[in-house]
């Protein structure tokens, strides 16, 4: 959705940022409501759909494959996620052409280096690594429907949520010739005469409590804001992406994992530490917010919904 406005609309979104009102009521550190679905796709091993304010809408899936790799050349673990985003043409006419493609990259890129350290950030994901030269990887699919602004911030959602869904089978391993393992899928033992196909595999999920949460902070006039909406984006002097992990289970306390300027733009380091300030106080009740929600939420197949 393109949005121009006059320069007098600019000079009053400008104004009211600055005095910690927007056009649609919200403070700078304000998100716009949030709806998140889990398990939206039953073909997937975990999917979440994010929609952000009136239309932005994205769609993550997640999809496993064990994989084979040769433990002599690869001494120390790789991190097992792998990111993939997708712009529909239909989402935006700023992505028509090659405009999603490219932008699709660099968000990809952009996940990538933020959950760069995820084998130190998530307790359990080592155990992705079932055994010497054999892993569960991870690839998360994102598709970007609808585009109204904050798309990155959406991702982000989306991608926790998915992970939260994320169902890894329990295996079982084998000892074979010349050095080599058996890998079975484990399926509890029941009473009866049920054959073992019929027997559902084990499965355990991920600890996402600490998963990096992607906040777009854009500096308009002398204020900075997270969410802007497109009328918003036409204000912006500069902008930072910048990635942040809890550093403990209470969300005060945040590590920054990645930070990438977004457009063009000058900022000096006093900006970029304000702009810095302002991501990890919107982080602290976002994050709260987000994982008691996913903590509490009852569980239900194919997919449950609620507000943020």
């Amino acid at each position: 959705m393109e949005v121009h406005l006059s320069d007098d609309e600019k000079l009053f979104l400008i104004t009211g940022a600055e005095a910690d009102v927007r056009n649609d009521g919200r403070g700078c550190l304000d998100f716009r409501q949030i709806v998140l679905e889990r398990g939206v796709l039953a073909n997937t091993n975990g999917s979440c759909r994010v929609q952000l304010g009136r239309t932005t809408d994205v769609l993550a899936g997640i999809k496993l494959e064990l994989e084979s790799y040769d433990p002599t050349t690869e001494k120390e673990p790789k991190q097992p996620i792998h990111f993939y985003v997708d712009f529909s043409a239909n989402a935006s006419t700023q992505f028509a052409g090659k405009g999603g493609d490219n932008y699709g990259e660099e968000l990809a890129a952009t996940f990538q280096v933020a959950y760069a350290q995820a084998l130190n950030i998530m307790p359990n994901l080592k155990e992705t690594q079932i055994a010497e030269g054999s892993r569960w990887k991870i690839y998360v699919d994102v598709s970007v429907l609808q585009w109204d602004g904050s798309v990155a911030d959406a991702i982000s959602l989306a991608v926790i949520g998915a992970l939260s869904d994320l169902e890894i089978p329990e295996v079982d391993i084998t000892p074979d010739d010349g050095g080599k393992v058996t890998i079975t899928l484990r399926r509890p033992k029941k009473d009866g005469n049920m054959r073992d196909e019929e027997v559902p595999v084990a499965m355990w999920q991920l600890d996402v409590l600490r998963c990096p949460l992607l906040l777009t902070v854009s500096k308009i006039g002398t204020a900075n804001l997270v969410d802007c909406t497109p009328e918003e984006d036409n204000c912006v002097r500069s902008q930072l992406l910048i990635g942040l992990t809890s550093s403990g289970d209470d969300f005060d306390e945040f590590d920054v994992t990645c930070m990438k300027q977004v457009g063009g733009g000058l900022l000096e380091m006093e900006s970029v530490e304000d702009m810095l300030e302002v991501a990890k106080k919107s982080a602290r009740g976002l994050h709260k917010v987000l994982h008691e929600r996913i903590k509490t939420e009852e569980y239900r197949k194919p997919g449950y919904s609620f507000l943020l």
